[in-house]
Formats: C-alpha cells, sequence, structure tokens
C-alpha cells in the first residue's frame, strides 16, 4: 500500500495534493480519499465519453470513470480487511458493525457500476446501462448518508473543492424539485423555482440522459430555459433582481441569463437526443455544459444569492454545485497547428475589441458599422471553426463558440453601438455605455479563458493580455495569423480570420519575413518584438497593415485589429470567475494558469513553460474559479 499522504489542513484550505489524480488514485485506508475519488466519479458520470480516444490529449470519461471506481474498490477492501488501519481525514476511525456491513455493500454497488460502465457505448444497451449508473451512485451516497456514525464523522471533515465549494468525501448531490407545481413557477420566471427545476435536470443527467429520461429532462430544460427567458423580457423582475447594483455589474448579470438561455438552447437542440444514442459530442458536451452553467450561475454572486445560495460557491440554493472533481481528470486541450492558429486569433482580437467598445462607452470613440460588422464577423469566426472541428473540441467549445458566451456578448454589443448610433441620450445612452463595457469585460475573460482550457502546438501556454496573434503563445510566433480582424469568409482550414494585409515595405520587426508570423505576415511588419512603434507601421510596416493607429507596440499595426474583432466573449464571464459576479475583466482567468514565460528566448524557460502548460489543473474552460470542466 502507497504511503498515505493526506494532509487534512491542505486539503481544507484546497492545497492538498489528494485533489489531484495522480496521488488520490493511491491504494489507501482513508475514507475521505476514498469519499474525494467517488465524487469525482459521480461529477464525469454526466457524460461518459469513450471516443475518440486522446482528442486533444483528452483522458475519455468512461476510462476515467472505471478508474476511479477500482480506486474505490480498493480502498474500501484494504480497509475491510484491515480495520484497524482504517482513517478519516488522516485520524483513526473505527469502524462498528453498521459501518462495515454498509461498506460491504458499497464494496458490492462498485462492482455493478463497474460492469454498466461500457455498456454506455452502445445504443442497444445505454438506457439500461445509464438508469444502472444513476440508481447505484444514488443507492451508495444514500447508504452512506444513512450511516449515523459514518456520515456524522465525514461531515464534520469538510474540504476545499475544485468548485471552489465546501465538500465532504462522499458529497450528496443537489436537492432538486421538478414536480408539476415548481415547473409551473419556473415557467413563470420564479428563479427560486428555476434554480430547484435545475438542479433536478443536473442529478437526473448523472449516469446519462437516455430514452428512460430524455421526457423529463427536456420538460426540465424547457421550463429553465423559459423562465430564464421570462425575467429577461420582464423589465419589473429584472430591475428587482438588479437592484443596488451598479449599472455594469447590472448588465453582466443581465449577459449571464442571456448565457444561460443559450447554453440551455445548446443542450436542448444539440446533445440531449444525440447523447441517447451515445453521440461523442453530445456525452462530452453535456458533461461540460451542464457543470458550466452551474459555474455561471454559482459564481454571479447576485444570481447565487437569489436562488438560495450564498453568495459564494456551495451546494445550498438553486443551480448548486456537484461534488468536485480531481485535478487531471479534466486535461488541458492540447491543439494542433490550426487550433493554435484560431485561439491566438480569438485571444488578440478579444482584448482589442474590448479596449475599443470600452473606448466607445467612454465617449473617446465613436459607434460605428464597421465594429457591429465586425462583431458579427468575430461572431461567425468563432461558430464556424467550432463547427469544423473533431467531436471533443466540440463538446468542450461550443458553449463558448456556438450557444452561450460568444453570441451574448455579441448581441448586447451590438444593441448598445445600435443605440448611440440612433441618437439615445441620457438614461439610455448610459445603458449603452454600461452594457459596452460588461460586454468588452466578458469578451476579454472568455477569450483569456483560453490559458486554462488549452495548450498550443509544441506546449506553449497562450498568454492573456495580448493585442497580437504573434504574442498569443508564451513561445512567440508560434500561431499563424494575418494580423487582420476575422472578415466575412474567414480561412477556416488554417484558423484564420481576415484577410491578409498588403505590405507597402519591408517591416522592422524581429520576425523573420518583416515581421510575419510564421505563416502569416502581421499586418504592417509589426511582430513580436517590434509593435507598431518598434518596427511596426512607424518602423516600415504597411501603412494600412493591421489597421495600423491603433495600441503602439501591440503587435501587428493597431494590435492587429484595430479596435475590433471578436463580438464574442464570456457572457459565462466577466465576472464569474473567482467568485465574483460582475465587472472582472478576468473571467475564468486564475493565477491556476499562469504558466507562461515572458523569457521566450531563453530555451530553460520554454521548456519550463510547456511542462508547466501541460501539467497545470484544467479549470476548465469555462466559468469558476475553481472550475475544472472546458
Amino acid at each position: 500500500m502507497a504511503a498515505n499522504t493526506f494532509n487534512p489542513t491542505a486539503l481544507a484550505n484546497g492545497t492538498s495534493n489528494l485533489l489531484n489524480r495522480a496521488d488520490a488514485l493511491n491504494l489507501s485506508t482513508d475514507l475521505v480519499q476514498a469519499g474525494v475519488v467517488f465524487n469525482d466519479a459521480v461529477r464525469i458520470s454526466t457524460g461518459l465519453f469513450s471516443t475518440p480516444q486522446n482528442s486533444g490529449n483528452s483522458n475519455p470519461f468512461l476510462t476515467s470513470y472505471t478508474t476511479d471506481l477500482h480506486a474505490v474498490q480498493n480502498d474500501i477492501a484494504a480497509m475491510l480487511a484491515n480495520p484497524g488501519q482504517v482513517t478519516l481525514g488522516g485520524k483513526a476511525f473505527t469502524l462498528n458493525a453498521t459501518d462495515t456491513a454498509v461498506l460491504t455493500q458499497v464494496q458490492s454497488e462498485i462492482t455493478t457500476l463497474i460492469n454498466a460502465a461500457p455498456n454506455t457505448t452502445n445504443p442497444n444497451t445505454l438506457a439500461e446501462a445509464d438508469q444502472t449508473i444513476h440508481n447505484v451512485q444514488q443507492m451508495i451516497l444514500q447508504q452512506i448518508q444513512g450511516d449515523a456514525h459514518l456520515s456524522s464523522a465525514l461531515t464534520n471533515f469538510t474540504f476545499l473543492a475544485n468548485t471552489g465549494a465546501q465538500d465532504v468525501a462522499f458529497q450528496s448531490l443537489p436537492a432538486g424539485n421538478d414536480g408539476a407545481a415548481n415547473l409551473a413557477k419556473a415557467t413563470a420566471g420564479d428563479l427560486v423555482a428555476i434554480g430547484q427545476v435545475y438542479n433536478a435536470v443536473a442529478d437526473l443527467a448523472l449516469g446519462g440522459i437516455s430514452a428512460n429520461n430524455l421526457g423529463q429532462v427536456t420538460a426540465d430544460f424547457t421550463a429553465v430555459q423559459q423562465g430564464l427567458q421570462a425575467i429577461l423580457n420582464d423589465p419589473a423582475k429584472l430591475a428587482a433582481l438588479e437592484a443596488g447594483l451598479t449599472a455594469v455589474d447590472a448588465q453582466t448579470t443581465t449577459l449571464h441569463l442571456q448565457t444561460l438561455v443559450g447554453q440551455i438552447g445548446l443542450q436542448l437542440n444539440k446533445y440531449d437526443s444525440p447523447e441517447t444514442q451515445a453521440n461523442p459530442t453530445a456525452l462530452r458536451g453535456t458533461a461540460d455544459n451542464i457543470l458550466d452553467m452551474i459555474d455561471v450561475f454559482q459564481n454571479d454572486a447576485t444570481l447565487n444569492k437569489a436562488a438560495g445560495g450564498t453568495g459564494m460557491p456551495g451546494h445550498g440554493g438553486g443551480f448548486s454545485e456537484m461534488p468536485g472533481g480531481l485535478t487531471g481528470t479534466v486535461t488541458k486541450f492540447q491543439d494542433n497547428q490550426v487550433q493554435t492558429n484560431f485561439w491566438a486569433s480569438f485571444l488578440a482580437e478579444a482584448n482589442t475589441l474590448g479596449a475599443k467598445l470600452n473606448a466607445v462607452a467612454n465617449g473617446t470613440a465613436n459607434a460605428t458599422q464597421d465594429i457591429i460588422t465586425q462583431i458579427a464577423n468575430y461572431q461567425n469566426f468563432g461558430v464556424k471553426f467550432d463547427q469544423a472541428q473533431g467531436a471533443v473540441f466540440q463538446g468542450r467549445f461550443d458553449n463558448e463558440l456556438v450557444a452561450g458566451a460568444l453570441q451574448a456578448d455579441s448581441a448586447m454589443a451590438t444593441k448598445a453601438l445600435m443605440g448611440i448610433m440612433n441618437g439615445d441620450t441620457g438614461a439610455a445612452l448610459a445603458t449603452d455605455q454600461a452594457m459596452l463595457k460588461a460586454a468588452a469585460a466578458n469578451f476579454i475573460g472568455n477569450a483569456g479563458d483560453i490559458s486554462g482550457n488549452n495548450i498550443a502546438v509544441g506546449g506553449s501556454a497562450y498568454v492573456n493580455s495580448v493585442t497580437s496573434f504573434i504574442t498569443a503563445t508564451a513561445v512567440n510566433g508560434i500561431a499563424m495569423g494575418t494580423g487582420a480582424p476575422a472578415g466575412a469568409n474567414p480561412n477556416i482550414a488554417n484558423g484564420t480570420g481576415g484577410t491578409p494585409a498588403s505590405t507597402t515595405t519591408p517591416g522592422g520587426g524581429g520576425m523573420a519575413g518583416g515581421g510575419g508570423a510564421a505563416g502569416g505576415g502581421t499586418a504592417g511588419g509589426g511582430n513580436a518584438g517590434g509593435g507598431t512603434t518598434g518596427g511596426g507601421t512607424a518602423g516600415g510596416g504597411a501603412t494600412d497593415g493591421g489597421n495600423a493607429g491603433g495600441n503602439a507596440g501591440g503587435g501587428n499595426a493597431g494590435g492587429g485589429n484595430a479596435g475590433g474583432g471578436n463580438a464574442g466573449g464570456g457572457a459565462n464571464g466577466g465576472g464569474t470567475t473567482g467568485g465574483n459576479n460582475q465587472t472582472t475583466t478576468t473571467h475564468h482567468c486564475h493565477s491556476h494558469h499562469s504558466h507562461h514565460s515572458q523569457d521566450h528566448h531563453a530555451a530553460a524557460a520554454a521548456a519550463n513553460t510547456a511542462a508547466a502548460a501541460a501539467t497545470g489543473p484544467d479549470m476548465s474552460h469555462h466559468h469558476a474559479m475553481h472550475h475544472m470542466w472546458g
């Protein structure tokens, strides 16, 4: 048996290595360690995808699920064989007769789960397997919670989970209610009821969506979607919800509601029915989307409190947190060259567009049709690129690129720009300006989430704050690009969004080829080392390259995208990070993801960057200080 490395203090503050998959799976006779692994298994049972294998270096959840269960079963077997060595949270724990009987039963039931799991891959056996997994997981949790001696001891030992909530081993599931009366209240726009119905459907999806529960799942998600729309369409309801918030904070909460509506639409239209046929995109997408919606809601303090929570991620109220997972069960997506090209442009344009929208909001720039067009092009770029990728990529990023984040921010920014262009004044103008600031923060935050979910080709991390595709990777110049904002007809096959800008004079930057990024010039000769003032337009770049005139030193003149580009961003973000519910521009960009090295000229630093990016936790993709699902 491996040495028990359990450290209760570290586990309580979220720094324990037993929240890391490789450590947690070690054989142990500690009940907390076994329960942490069981929590992980329950969490990923939301979508047990098995194919394609190793897409983007992603571990199939079906394999991870059965590995988790074997580890828990082995731990329990060791406890029953050596009762004098049993610990709970690192302290000696004496099993009584009831405890022994419960653990013996759980050990047998885990065998049932292990046997059922492979049958989720076959449409002909999926429904029965899903139902078995759902029922047996709940049975195990109920049996442990029904053992007063065992459950009391576990309840008294909480720890900080990767969701940001305080968990216990063998964490109970969210309390839901999708009875007829509550469905009616939810549909009418009662946020407490909406949250309770969501809890019910999230519970229902554990084990998978099949013909056995599809009708109930559809009814529940539909009620939640219609209820959120009812709030958004009722100025009085929305005003009451957002009372006391600053104008920007209020618009950010509105963005989160709009994002949730889009994500539920994605669930209903793309995932639910195909999952009944073991579709891999639907399985991976459900696992990400359901948990992501929880993170969006939980990390907006206004929504959290209004639905019965404390304002911080937790297990109370609506959209409550699922049991937390292990760091390493979800790995960062390893991008290929084309995907690296795309994310680098997406990230750079988010920052330049965010700056442009803030300038309009502050009155230092004009609202123009060009920005609106650029928003539409950027949104189209994200949607088309996502849809051209494989099953796992789509499942992980649909709700950022196809339905949800990108669309909510695009709609809000466009509406605000049109209002200003149409002559809004007074309170209407102030609302437009607040909408632009909220959308700008979410554009930037959503794109910055990339650094927590993806690794560029060659193992490099992404850099959040850049305005050039060249510097969007810690090792500069990996991505190819055009230096122009996303155009109406982006090159999806190459992951580049705009039409290459012409160069009238050689660029003066440091990148080979007059400042061109590898495989594609930065407009105007801007480069990783030069930018506008150091070798871009002012140093010999094209006068129109990359929309000269923006962001000196940004790489492409104007940051590669003078004022615009992406219209979509993190409606799930801009406040969903770190428990902030409002105007933060960090979105999902957490210190956990700061693996990039500024000294990209040093080989050792580059190696460290690659290693850190490869081994860092996938706090995933979307929305929460500790979110692991992206």
